[in-house]
């Protein structure tokens, strides 16, 4: 009987140690590339929606957005940043995005020599139509 009991408690201390050690693997998310440090473009993606899918111009911070074409092909399409500074021509990375995973509008646009941020956000143009915007927070 307390073989049986010992047994019992083997078993259970090694499925306990298993499904602990499952839980604790994390698969990994892909959400932006991994640059070298002085490279000119990264791409940058929300794991919350795919729509935002950024190449950031490191340099000049410029932003272009992953979309699909009329025919279904996918392309890069430039976004307005709102008083984004002319780009310097010394050819160094300053610009950084960054995407929270928690929400889009947490979705930010930094200068990492001023510390300039701009945020994601839609608008609708004098049409109507919904377009998204960097705008700068104050």
């Amino acid at each position: 009987m307390f073989k049986d009991h010992v047994k019992k408690a083997i078993c259970f201390a090694s499925l306990f140690t298993s499904l602990s050690s499952m839980s604790a693997e994390t698969a990994v998310i892909h959400m932006m590339t991994t640059a070298s440090p002085a490279a000119r473009y990264e791409i940058i993606s929300s794991t919350l929606v795919a729509r935002n899918t950024f190449r950031l111009d490191r340099f000049c911070g410029e932003i272009s957005q992953l979309v699909r074409t009329q025919g279904d092909d996918l392309t890069w399409e430039g976004m307005w940043v709102s008083g984004l500074p002319k780009c310097q021509t010394d050819n160094k990375p300053r610009y950084q995005l960054f995407t929270s995973g928690m929400a889009v509008r947490n979705t930010f646009l930094m200068n990492t020599d001023t510390g300039k941020t701009w945020q994601i956000m839609t608008f609708k143009d004098k049409d109507g139509n919904e377009n998204s915007g960097w705008f700068p927070i104050n």
